[in-house]
């Protein structure tokens, strides 16, 4: 390997981490809510509030407080969305697979 070679690879590297680092420190996040695989809703995790999501037959309680999001209630049999906890960084997810419900967080 040649030295240009080697700058070639070190400029490569860098400039292919450079859009990751970018997003992960973005200071407005956003969640998209998902009802079956689509769009319905794009909260700002910057507000503070609490709504209903009424889907696949039953409901879940949806709140935003401290710049993270959490289903804080449901009706499905397992509640495994609400032991999942608040999520706040981008690519985590809340799912609740009985009522077809996705929570995702993006970086704006």
């Amino acid at each position: 390997m040649t030295r240009n070679d080697l700058i070639l690879i070190a400029v490569l590297i860098i400039f292919s981490i450079t859009p990751f680092a970018m997003n992960l420190n973005s200071d407005k996040k956003i969640a998209v809510l998902k009802v079956d695989g689509v769009i319905v809703r794009e909260l700002d995790l910057t507000t503070e509030k609490t709504f209903a999501v009424k889907a696949g037959g039953g409901k879940n309680i949806v709140e935003i407080k401290n710049g993270a999001i959490r289903v804080i209630e449901a009706d499905c049999p397992d509640e495994i969305c609400v032991r999942r906890g608040a999520i706040k960084n981008p690519c985590e997810i809340i799912a609740c697979v009985p009522h077809k419900v996705l929570i995702e967080v993006l970086s704006d």
